[in-house]
């Protein structure tokens, strides 16, 4: 994948750019230092023999000369040659002054009596740093050279640790289809890197499961309530006429209105993100209070209920499509068994549910639109129910016979 600007090679050229800046401001400071520091020894060896010079006089009464061979005394400014006139007059503090023959002269006054005596140091043979300058120049490239090569080398070092899963990151966010959900194929360090691919996948892939759920919401909308509207419509449409209802429409409106809700509930759970949050529950508590709880089924005195589930026996699943499942199912024992009578039972992991039936179903119920003969709903409960467990992970199926009608799920 193609960049118009790459981080990699900013980071590689920060790095070395600023490394050689670094290096030759250092090197440019090293060769000023130690030009000072020759400077400064030239002059305190001037003011030192200086120094002498006025202890004898003031001792003797006699002016000597200097003991240091390239040092000479000056009666003047005038003894001095014609350029260093000039520039003592541009510059009456300066020390240093350059020769014509590319030496210098370091220049002191010294007051013995009434008079003013010049004391001149030519140390154009003592200069060793532009001697070894050029010497030095080969030196310090190579070491600049050095420097600048381990800059590179650290930089493609940070760029490989850094910049490389970065774009890692970014081609597989660029590249990722948008139906597959976003996954890594280098694993990353437990830094900030590695939280921000974790975050970003995490992100991404809780975006793509809620566009998954408009989707499917906005698919089972039309898909499930479409007949409940279609019998609604129906019957209102003789609401208008002078023909009363019968009671067989009265029964029709009813259970549209029933499936309707129903159907609401169970795809608005299934399109919220919540329903995707699951947690540890015990499977007996959770049966337990759906049967508790469950208006139609408390309401009668005619229930038969065995429950045969371990109390020990966990689930890890979310509390509230559960719940929506179990209510499901114990509706569909009311509404359409021969006799409100229901068993379930944990056989290993599968939890089943078996009631008796007039009639065997023949077609396969779990499919959208499917009842019983005899049935006065709209053949969308157990669809439902098989909706909740696609979601779930789980598996279900169903059979009937000898009159006993059985649904089993498979939890793991």
């Amino acid at each position: 994948m193609a960049y118009q600007e790459s981080i990699q090679r900013k980071i590689r050229f920060s790095i070395v750019s600023f490394t050689a800046v670094v290096s030759v401001f250092l090197i440019s400071l090293l060769v000023i230092y130690a030009w000072v520091i020759e400077d400064n020894i030239f002059n305190r060896l001037v003011s030192e023999e200086a120094a002498s010079i006025q202890q004898h006089y003031q001792k003797t009464g006699e002016v000597t000369s200097p003991r240091i061979p390239f040092m000479t005394m000056y009666g003047g400014w005038s003894e001095l040659p014609e350029s260093v006139q000039m520039l003592r007059q541009q510059s009456p503090n300066r020390i240093e002054f350059p020769l014509n023959d590319g030496g210098a002269i370091h220049v002191t006054e010294i007051q013995l009596g009434n008079a003013t005596y010049l004391l001149a140091a030519n140390v154009s043979s003592y200069e060793i740093s532009k001697d070894y300058l050029p010497k030095l120049i080969p030196w310090i490239v190579l070491i600049l050279l050095c420097t600048v090569l381990s800059a590179l080398m650290l930089a493609r070092y940070l760029a490989r640790q850094v910049v490389q899963p970065l774009q890692h990151i970014a081609s597989r966010v660029v590249n990722q289809q948008s139906n597959q959900p976003l996954q890594f194929t280098q694993p990353f360090a437990n830094d900030e890197i590695g939280y921000l691919a974790q975050t970003i996948s995490s992100s991404f892939n809780r975006l793509q499961e809620a566009l998954q759920r408009e989707a499917d919401f906005s698919r089972d909308i039309s898909h499930e309530l479409r007949t409940p509207v279609a019998v609604l419509k129906l019957v209102a449409g003789r609401l208008n006429s002078t023909v009363p209802l019968d009671d067989n429409s009265i029964n029709r409106v009813k259970s549209a209105i029933f499936e309707v809700e129903q159907s609401l509930v169970v795809l608005l759970a299934l399109s919220r993100e919540e329903s995707v949050e699951a947690q540890t529950l015990s499977l007996l508590q959770e049966v337990e209070h759906c049967v508790i709880n469950h208006f139609s089924l408390s309401s009668r005195d005619d229930v038969e209920l065995n429950i045969a589930i371990a109390h020990t026996y966990q689930i890890y699943c979310n509390r509230n499509l559960l719940h929506i499942l179990l209510n499901n199912l114990l509706d569909n024992v009311v509404n359409h068994a021969s006799k409100v009578a229901l068993t379930i039972a944990l056989v290993d992991d599968r939890l089943v549910f078996s009631n008796p039936v007039n009639t065997l179903p023949s077609e396969d119920v779990l499919s959208p639109q499917i009842k019983g003969q005899h049935s006065d709903g709209l053949g969308q409960g157990l669809h439902l129910v098989k909706r909740i467990c696609e979601t779930c992970g789980w598996s279900v199926e169903v059979a009937a016979k000898q009159g006993e009608f059985i649904l089993a799920i498979q939890l793991k």
